[in-house]
């Protein structure tokens, strides 16, 4: 498929103001119209996904009052990302991918409006919470390795990263309002209407989709090879890019470490800092201030020389505030340090994501995202049982602050390695 011609729909050159130029370069994948209607779906769907996840650990807790129980269900989440992310990295390879995310985003709708329905009737068990978040994590597991192709089918190579950015944004822009919205529904209309809420906003995704105007792509004309071979080449080309391969690791340290702490928060909101549904809900979405702003600052940021001095700033800056974070367990210090933690995890994540992306081949890049949603899946669970249990033993502001100590070794050690070697230089970036 040709790449889309941007230019063709950018403002005229004699736009030479400095806050023009700004908008041009901040947003110049929206100029794209596909990209525009994704742009939509997607920020309408977020805001019920964060919604959902906020709403779903509180009632868990609220349930079981247990950190381990929340931190198994936050695992069950994310476990078919471990599971299904290499089939779903060959078949984004294999079929078209917008119908791929289409079906995905049925099954999530259903997923939700399920839970909705036993919430309504009061019949939610603990089980039943464990079964739907596994099912909803399936559908997100087959989704992510399409979704993240598909980008660049829709905005072109030389803009991905700026697209990449734009879309940290918005799901962040989600993280920020979903949590703070679903806190006030479930304070005075119950958790019910929150997944129902979700739910909903997968059909708009679905429409946004099918008003696309792509061309069908053929997948027919060639034989493909077995499944196993063709996920065996993505694991290939793994193994061999030092770089590709430094940066997974240093994902799975920040998927283990980094963003387990996520796991504690709805029991340490109710028993360590004594506050409601509301204010849960606020300093869940503080976490997404900091992380647009480092999106925003990812899409600004296009030059090849940034982007691994942009990962390595921003898992320092997650273990460091992970770090003050377990220092005080005043209510306005945890939203400080979790702006900060937002921020520097989304920095990594964005252009990582970026690297990798620009990195390896066209033909291959859904496989080698299935091997990224495979690290980073395979890491949630492995983190949030970690974060459940540790917290148990010994404490959330020691499980914190151990976290944070460990991510910022880790990510030192990781780092000399790559610049050491020539890995993380500008010109390893194809």
């Amino acid at each position: 498929m040709s790449e889309p011609d941007v230019t063709a729909v950018m403002p005229p050159a004699e736009e030479t103001t400095a806050f023009r130029k700004w908008l041009r370069s901040t947003f110049a994948s929206l100029y794209v119209r596909n990209f525009r209607l994704f742009y939509i779906g997607q920020g309408l769907s977020l805001v019920g996904t964060w919604m959902r996840r906020t709403v779903f650990g509180w009632i868990v807790y609220e349930m079981t009052q247990s950190y381990e129980m929340v931190g198994t269900v936050m695992a069950l989440t994310m476990v078919p990302l471990l599971l299904f992310s290499p089939l779903a990295g060959v078949v984004a390879d294999r079929m078209d991918k917008r119908t791929l995310i289409i079906w995905t985003q049925v099954a999530a709708s259903l997923t939700s409006a399920l839970v909705a329905l036993l919430l309504f009737w009061g019949k939610l068990e603990i089980w039943h919470a464990m079964i739907l978040a596994f099912v909803g994590g399936a559908s997100f597991a087959m989704e992510v390795p399409a979704r993240q192709a598909f980008v660049v089918e829709m905005v072109g190579r030389e803009n991905l990263l700026n697209a990449i950015g734009l879309n940290s944004a918005l799901v962040n822009a989600g993280r920020i309002i979903g949590p703070a919205l679903g806190g006030f529904l479930m304070s005075i209309a119950g958790a019910g209407v929150c997944f129902l809420f979700d739910s909903v906003t997968y059909l708009i995704v679905i429409w946004t989709l099918l008003a696309m105007g792509l061309e069908r792509r053929s997948f027919d004309e060639v034989k493909k090879p077995h499944p196993l071979r063709h996920f065996a080449e993505g694991l290939r080309e793994v193994w061999t890019n030092r770089l590709v391969r430094s940066v997974l690791l240093l994902l799975f340290m920040m998927g283990v470490l980094g963003w387990n702490f996520q796991t504690l928060l709805p029991a340490m909101a109710q028993d360590e800092l004594g506050i409601g549904e509301f204010k849960y809900g606020i300093m869940m979405s503080v976490f997404g201030i900091g992380a647009i702003c480092a999106a925003l600052c990812v899409a600004t940021r296009s030059e090849k020389s940034d982007r691994h001095k942009l990962m390595m700033t921003g898992s320092m800056i997650m273990s460091v505030s992970l770090i003050l974070m377990s220092l005080s367990s005043n209510y306005h210090w945890m939203i400080a340090m979790l702006a900060g933690a937002g921020f520097g995890g989304v920095l990594f994540i964005s252009s990582a994501n970026t690297v990798i992306q620009l990195t390896v081949a066209d033909n291959i890049r859904g496989r080698v995202m299935g091997v990224w949603a495979l690290g980073f899946g395979g890491s949630l669970p492995l983190g949030s049982w970690i974060a459940g249990y540790a917290a148990g033993w010994i404490g959330s502001f020691n499980t914190l602050r151990a976290s944070g100590v460990i991510l910022l070794c880790a990510s030192t050690g990781i780092f000399r390695f790559m610049f050491r070697t020539g890995a993380g230089s500008p010109s390893a970036d194809v």
